[in-house]
């Protein structure tokens, strides 16, 4: 499968004609990361869109403590950079890579004459951007009114959804997860992400293996997530 092909293959690009691609295939690139590779850092400038075609991606802040906080984990056709791309300022966050990934890379200069040119496209980063605010606006909401128990098996399933796969005794979330890292992306203490997930364990609703969680009762877990 050529460049083209991989590219057309992605949603975000669907609905492009061939006319098209006879004048943009040349701007897109391939980089193949291995795991634990960074491919942007918080803070720097943006110089390209990334768009994953295979692999997974977490994108991280830099607490004050110096702690590293998962903000959201990405997968196939996701794109990585769009805020600082398309606003000139430092990327937000940090992009470091759970599993070998190849990375379609498109440079900022060009990704702004694809938006101006391509309405399919301009679409596409709309509804990427439409996503990310509306995922900032549920996580306020969520440390705002929702008890700490809902909020981490919210950030469980969401964890298993986009960086999980499937074993004979239930998903596994594949990439190191510690009891910070459930309090950081929960707005909650050590003590507490601890305390609930040993109850999670203990109702058999979790387990570990070979260091990471398994989700074994996904809907008893989803019931947790939506309670009212």
């Amino acid at each position: 499968m050529d460049r083209r092909d991989i590219v057309q293959a992605l949603p975000v690009f669907a609905g492009l004609s061939e006319r098209d691609w006879d004048k943009i295939a040349d701007l897109f690139s391939e980089r193949q990361y291995q795991k634990d590779d960074y491919i942007f850092l918080e803070g720097e400038a943006p110089e390209a869109l990334y768009i994953i075609r295979t692999g997974k991606v977490k994108v991280l802040r830099h607490s004050t403590d110096g702690k590293d906080v998962v903000l959201r984990v990405c997968g196939c056709g996701q794109m990585l950079g769009t805020v600082a791309t398309f606003d000139g300022g430092g990327y937000p966050g940090t992009a470091q890579v759970i599993e070998d990934c190849m990375i379609l890379v498109v440079a900022r200069n060009d990704c702004l004459t694809l938006v101006q040119r391509y309405p399919v496209f301009a679409l596409a980063v709309i509804a990427d951007l439409g996503n990310r605010l509306r995922s900032s606006a549920e996580q306020i909401r969520s440390l705002a009114v929702e008890r700490v128990e809902q909020r981490i098996a919210r950030v469980l399933l969401k964890l298993a959804e986009t960086a999980g796969s499937d074993a004979p005794e239930g998903r596994v979330i594949e990439m190191p997860l510690t009891r910070q890292d459930v309090a950081d992306m929960t707005g909650t203490t050590v003590e507490t992400a601890i305390r609930v997930m040993s109850k999670f364990r203990r109702n058999n609703l979790i387990r570990t293996r070979r260091g990471k969680v398994v989700l074994v009762e996904l809907e008893a877990l989803q019931e947790i997530a939506e309670a009212r």
